[in-house]
């Protein structure tokens, strides 16, 4: 008969430290887009200026980055890929 050990181990997940946000934005009434930023201020003015001219006022926002897991306890470094 085998034994089998399990045990429990603690994650958790973080940004990753060496990749920047994105932030993008298109206009819900046309086929405006914003450029994509790090800065997501500057899509907001953009969208604002965007609205202004057209007075289009919904937008899609959206933010990406980079997230991975470590194991608590582990060096928060991420993984090399």
């Amino acid at each position: 008969m085998s034994r089998v050990v399990l045990r429990s181990l603690v994650h958790r997940i973080t940004a990753h430290p060496d990749v920047p946000l994105a932030y993008t934005a298109s206009c819900e009434s046309c086929s405006w887009k914003a450029e994509p930023s790090a800065d997501g201020e500057a899509v907001d003015v953009e969208c604002m200026a965007h609205s202004g001219r057209s007075n289009h006022r919904q937008f899609t926002r959206t933010v990406t980055g980079r997230a991975f897991v470590v194991r608590e306890g582990e060096d928060p470094k991420p993984p090399a890929p």
